[in-house]
Parts: structure tokens; sequence; C-alpha cells
């Protein structure tokens, strides 16, 4: 176990992010931010847990330190993240991914599960 967290953790699961889903993001910010934000959490558990204050955290606590992370990102970036150009949009992932892997290691404790299926 470590307590770590790589912003390559979420490069995988920004780019699963459905065509539509990213491209809302610019008409429904919140809504999509916190659907993503789900995926991303999804994502990485097991594999991957919470704890803050030496309690295991829950999971809307983490999906709302992804949402408020998520948030912070300048709409210029998010439009490069919703855009069809493989440049710019993995430029953008690259920002998010480093965004939300900061956030989450400043509010939580990340460990990594040592074993297959999780903790």
């Amino acid at each position: 176990m470590g307590n770590d967290l790589s912003p390559a953790v979420f490069h995988a699961p920004l780019m699963e992010v459905d065509d539509e889903l990213r491209g809302m993001l610019l008409v429904d910010r919140e809504r999509t931010t916190r659907a993503i934000a789900m995926h991303l959490l999804l994502r990485m558990r097991p594999q991957i847990l919470f704890r803050g204050n030496s309690e295991e955290v829950g999971l809307e606590q983490v999906v709302d330190g992804i949402v408020d992370a998520i948030l912070t990102v300048p709409e210029r970036v998010l439009g490069d993240f919703a855009q069809e150009g493989a440049v710019p949009r993995a430029a953008a992932t690259d920002f998010i991914a480093r965004v939300v892997s900061k956030s989450l290691t400043d509010c939580f404790e990340p460990l990594h599960s040592d074993r297959p299926g999780g903790a």
C-alpha cells in the first residue's frame, strides 16, 4: 500500500468518457461533471480506497472531491477535452488528471490495495 495517487490513474478512465458526455460539459457542467466523477471513481475502485481521519471515506465524499476538482478546471481546457481532435483532448485529459489527482491527495489519504479485486 502507498499513499501517492498518480495522475496516470485517471488517464484511461478520462479517455473512456463518451464523446456526447464530454460535449455536455460545456452545456450542463455541474451534472456532467458529477457523471464523469462517478465514472472515475468506479474505474479506480476497489484498487484504490480513500481514508480521512483514519477512517475510510464514503463514495459520495470522493465523488464530491472529484467534482470540486473538475469544477476548478478552466472552461478552455474543458472545451479542449470535448473536442474530437486527439492532440487538444490529450493535453486536456492530462491537465484534468493532474488536477483531480492533486485534489484527492490533498483531501484524502489514497490507499492502494495489495489484493486483486481490492481491499
